[in-house]
This record gives C-alpha cells, sequence and structure tokens, in this order.
C-alpha cells in the first residue's frame, strides 16, 4: 500500500468536509488494487472518522451495517456523508467569505490568492467587476494603490492577481534594498573613528594591469606611487 497523501481523521467540521472526503477518493485512486471492493473503501473512510461529530457518525454506520450485513454502495456512503456533512449552501458561504476575506488575514498575498480563486470558483459567480471589487478591498492598501494608479486598470481578475503579484515583488526588492543601503548611509562619524596616519592606502593598491606595468617603467612603489623603494618596504 502507497502512503501517500494519507487521509488525516476527520472531525465532523463541515468546512473540511469537502476536502476530506477528495483526499480518501484520492487515495482509494492510488491503491486502487488494495481497494477493489466498496466495504473495503467504506471501512477505510470510516477508520479516519475517528474525532468529534465524525465518530459519532461513524459509529452509527457500523451499527447499521450490523443490522443489514453490509457497507452498502460507495456511491451512496459518498451521497451520505455530504448530506450530513458538506455545506449545502457551498454558493451563499462562498460568498460570504470572499466578502471578509483579507490578504492581512491569509498571511501572504501567494495564499490569499489561492484562496481567492477556491472562493472565487465556489461562488459561480460570473461578475468580473464583483471579483475585482473584492479583490481590490481585501488587497494591501500598498498594492491597491499601485494598481489604481495606473493608466489603465485590468479588467479581469486574473489581470489583478497578476498585477499584484507584479508589485508585490517589486516592494519587496525596494524593501531589501532600502535595508542595504541603510547601512551606508549612516557611517560612523569622524569622532569615533580613530585613524591610523601611518595606515596603508587600499584604493592605491588598487590599480589596473595598464597602471601596474606603467608603475613598473617608472620605477614607482605600487603603493605610495613614490621612487626609491617597493611596495614590500611599506
Amino acid at each position: 500500500e502507497l502512503k501517500v497523501g494519507t487521509p488525516v481523521h476527520f472531525d465532523g467540521s463541515p468546512n473540511d468536509a469537502s476536502r476530506w472526503l477528495h483526499s480518501v477518493i484520492a487515495y482509494i485512486s492510488i491503491n486502487d488494487r488494495i481497494y477493489t471492493s466498496d466495504d473495503k473503501k467504506i471501512i477505510l473512510a470510516l477508520l479516519f472518522m475517528s474525532k468529534g461529530s465524525a465518530a459519532t457518525w461513524a459509529e452509527a454506520a457500523y451499527e447499521n451495517t450490523a443490522e443489514l450485513e453490509s457497507f452498502g454502495k460507495w456511491k451512496d456512503f459518498q451521497a451520505d456523508f455530504k448530506r450530513t456533512f458538506v455545506t449545502k449552501d457551498i454558493k451563499a458561504t462562498a460568498i460570504a467569505k470572499l466578502s471578509s476575506l483579507t490578504q492581512s488575514g491569509c498571511g501572504s498575498l501567494e495564499k490569499f490568492n489561492a484562496e481567492f480563486r477556491l472562493l472565487a470558483h465556489r461562488s459561480t459567480v460570473n461578475s468580473q467587476g464583483a471579483f475585482i471589487e473584492w479583490y481590490l478591498r481585501a488587497l494591501h492598501p500598498s498594492i491597491s494603490t499601485q494598481i489604481l494608479r495606473m493608466d489603465k486598470t485590468p479588467e479581469t481578475l486574473e489581470g489583478w492577481i497578476a498585477k499584484a503579484e507584479h508589485f508585490n515583488v517589486q516592494n519587496e526588492r525596494i524593501k531589501s534594498l532600502r535595508q542595504g543601503r541603510s547601512f551606508f548611509n549612516n557611517p560612523p562619524s569622524s569622532s569615533s573613528c580613530k585613524c591610523d596616519p601611518y595606515a596603508m592606502d587600499v584604493d592605491a593598491v588598487r590599480l589596473s594591469p595598464t597602471q601596474r606595468a606603467d608603475y613598473m617603467k617608472k620605477g614607482l612603489c605600487f603603493v605610495c606611487g613614490k621612487h626609491g623603494h617597493r611596495s614590500t618596504d611599506h
């Protein structure tokens, strides 16, 4: 048996029901040589219904099976599961979540975009204008302002998402550059820096090959550029 994508234990939460059922179906498909009957498929699903209201539902299913001497059909099991746990009005729930979803609440733009796309699909709304309005309100002001300042704003949700990703990357680069410059823009003051009057001039050592050849021809020191000694004398 391939232990890939093993389902988590379901606790009866309506928010996780659809995703959990899909994970069970996927796991069965991967291991189709093992789960060859309806009974095996249903037993597998029940094994992962061990918490909360899901555990109570599973116990009732076992009792019902004892009376009927069969777990029934896998497709009937899925239908019963959906009637019990999956949110009945998926469309209304998705629309409600779209109106309250925010980028800051998701933690990152990537997670926000993924969640927004999923809810948009579930809502079955066909209006790009509605999606754009929800998306605009949910975006971080620093990004939404940049998009609104464009000569021509995107006309589709995917267009807005693409621009948001573009400006997000741009803002991160600017932030990094500013952090990098902050150190160099605040060098130590002359009062706190005790310079050695006899210290070697490092810049003088950084000669190009042409300059070094010219210095050698004229007998000049590579460090100070004067006659009468070599750079190793410093």
